[in-house]
């Protein structure tokens, strides 16, 4: 804040008291003046109406002056009280006081304009400091000692699937007993904590802080949904833990096949031909055979699951194109709807903006949506007709959400969370890395993969992708 110099200061202070003191004066030299001539005409001369008219003119002079010191005071006190106001400007000196005090008139009109300033930059950085809190990726969370939520970003909010939450008890009732374990957490550290978000169970990471701001106990907490996190962990793990698998059953199990083969040939003679060229027994030889056909048969088994588990883990990056998602939508269910299956069943489709473009890698996501409705049509009952329906829709500008749902069996919730484990199937002739290989697809485009599921009910998958690109 910048004032005027000293001596303009002292100055315009020497005005102000000079202007007020000649106020003053003007006014109680007529009052002295106004008392003489009173006492005057009351000593000397015997006129009652003179006298009287004197005495009231004494009496309004009295007022005035009293009436002026106390607007004087008034005006000021006003002005003074508004300091501490929550009001952009200041409300200014009424002109009676600009024409007494000239100068104080000047030096509170530039703190007016300062205070204003400052106000209104500590509105500014408030609203940025929101903005920028709103923005986060990550949930933030502020209550005081009494409960009453301080701070909660729409990230937060949006992560929990809450509109609001002005007191801090309001997440037991969706969350019960989530306060008792997030006030467990002490200052500095930080626990994983399992909510459960629209029938999905979803880790989240909280890092609590506390601190004092005034006479209130301010806890903070920061938190975010690490589900994406954890699985990119895990396929990482697994992709490292199925190299190395890889690499050694593949140099084990290729001469083992190898032999199988060349033990089989050379039997083949031995069975076949009416006089065997060696000294042996026909049932052994043939035992013989069958042990070659089963080293050969399982070899090519274990060659076959590293083909498999290559063509997860080998995944070219995908080619990023604008993409029509309707016309995919589209392709997939005209292609499905008819798959080799004991139950009827039909397939509907919505997409909603229908023009919605999108950076992807056509093929990739086609196998993905063709691998998933595959698996909803086996999933099907048979004591019902089978319905299968493929929504796509925006949320928040940001994300395009695909939902598969059937009304099949369902998946019992105790192998619920290995489904997306690569080769865990609970089907006869099932490979186990559909699911495995869909996420992992979808992950290379940045999105993620949830499944609910409820037995006799059926299923819902739920594909999230970034929107990357509009029109």
């Amino acid at each position: 804040m910048v004032f005027p110099g000293p001596h303009y200061t002292i100055k315009l202070k020497s005005m102000a008291l000079n202007s007020f003191y000649i106020n003053i004066l003007i006014r109680i030299l007529l009052l002295s003046g106004t008392n003489l001539i009173f006492f005057y005409f009351l000593v000397h001369y015997n006129r009652f109406f003179t006298i009287l008219l004197l005495g009231i003119l004494i009496i309004v002079q009295v007022i005035w002056l009293i009436y002026y010191v106390n607007g004087v005071n008034r005006s000021l006190a006003r002005f003074l009280l508004t300091l501490g106001e929550e009001e952009t400007m200041l409300v200014p000196i009424q002109n009676k006081i600009e024409k007494t005090f000239r100068g104080l008139q000047y030096s509170f009109n530039r703190l007016n304009k300062e205070i204003g300033r400052m106000r209104l930059e500590k509105q500014y950085t408030s609203v940025l400091i929101q903005k920028i809190i709103d923005h986060l990726g990550n949930g933030i969370l502020a209550w005081n000692n009494e409960g009453k939520v301080e701070l909660a970003n729409e990230a937060g909010l949006r992560l929990l699937g809450l509109n609001q939450l002005e007191a801090i008890n309001q997440m037991d009732e969706k969350y019960p007993g989530v306060i008792t374990k997030l006030e467990g957490i002490k200052s500095g550290e930080k626990a994983m904590l399992n909510l459960t978000i629209e029938g999905t169970s979803m880790p989240f990471l909280f890092r609590a802080n506390e601190f004092p701001l005034g006479e209130n106990h301010i806890t903070l907490v920061a938190f975010q949904n690490i589900r994406a996190e954890l699985e990119e962990n895990e396929m990482i793990s697994w992709e490292k833990l199925i190299r190395v698998l890889t690499h050694e059953v593949s140099n084990s199990v290729t001469p083992i096949t190898t032999l199988g083969s060349n033990i089989k040939k050379r039997l083949q003679s031995v069975v076949m031909e009416s006089k065997p060229v060696y000294s042996i027994g026909e049932s052994l030889a043939i035992d013989i055979k069958r042990s070659a056909e089963l080293i050969e048969q399982r070899g090519n088994r274990l060659i076959d699951f590293i083909q498999q588990y290559k063509s997860m883990m080998m995944l070219p990056d995908p080619d990023l194109k604008p993409v029509r998602i309707k016309e995919i939508v589209s392709d997939v269910c005209s292609l499905c709807k008819d798959l080799d299956s004991p139950v009827k069943y039909t397939i509907h489709y919505n997409v909603h903006p229908p023009n919605i473009v999108c950076l992807i890698d056509r093929k990739l996501i086609e196998q993905v949506l063709i691998n998933l409705v595959r698996n909803a049509v086996e999933a099907l009952s048979a004591d019902k007709d089978g319905i299968i329906n493929v929504e796509v829709k925006m949320e928040d500008k940001d994300e395009i959400i695909i939902r598969i749902q059937d009304n099949g069996t369902g998946i019992p919730p105790d192998i619920l969370d290995q489904v997306f484990i690569p080769f865990f199937t609970t089907r006869d002739k099932g490979s186990g890395i559909g699911l495995s290989l869909s996420r992992r697809i979808i992950q290379l485009h940045g999105g993620t993969v949830n499944i609910r599921s409820e037995e006799g009910i059926g299923s819902i998958v739920c594909i999230t992708l970034p929107y990357t690109i509009s029109k």
